[in-house]
């Protein structure tokens, strides 16, 4: 082997070396996102979802993209989720979003979300409680058209 052929070979080396190291990290990378998947199917009243190694927010974008759910977070939605989920849509979203606080408003025509956080590892609730009026022997007084409110204003009411 001649001298410029030695040479050449740690260049070799480290180029082959680099090549090798991205490589790695792009199959370690792919490999991650090649494992978790959502497949949806169904229709409102029977859904059916398989979601292997998925996030919530991967869930719930394939819930949007098959059906009218919408949803919205400021969360970043990354609990990893496997399992088959079955059921009505309002259930099966239930049923996703366990160990989440959220709020649902259902529809005949869709189902809207708001997921609020994670719940907190303490196991408290987070409700509000208002309470209740007592009822009264007093009916509501009726309610004044603009003119008896502008009567009543300069003190002319009767």
């Amino acid at each position: 082997m001649g001298r410029a052929a030695r040479q050449r070979s740690p260049a070799l080396l480290r180029r082959l070396h680099t090549l090798a190291l991205a490589s790695g990290l792009l199959l370690a990378a792919g490999g991650k996102a090649a494992h978790a998947q959502v497949q949806v199917g169904g229709q409102p009243e029977a859904v059916h979802i398989e979601a292997r190694d998925a996030t919530l927010r991967e869930v719930l974008d394939a819930l949007q993209a098959n059906f009218d759910l919408r949803y919205r977070s400021n969360d970043a939605l990354d609990t990893r989720i496997t399992g088959t989920f079955n059921g009505p849509l309002r259930r099966v979203a239930v049923r996703v979003l366990d160990g989440y606080d959220f709020a649902m408003k259902i529809t005949p025509q869709s189902i809207d979300v708001l997921v609020m956080r994670q719940n907190k590892p303490d196991g408290k609730a987070v409700a509000v409680s208002v309470p209740a009026r007592a009822p009264s022997s007093r009916l509501p007084a009726p309610a004044m058209t603009a003119a008896e409110a502008n009567r009543y204003e300069r003190g002319l009411a009767r």
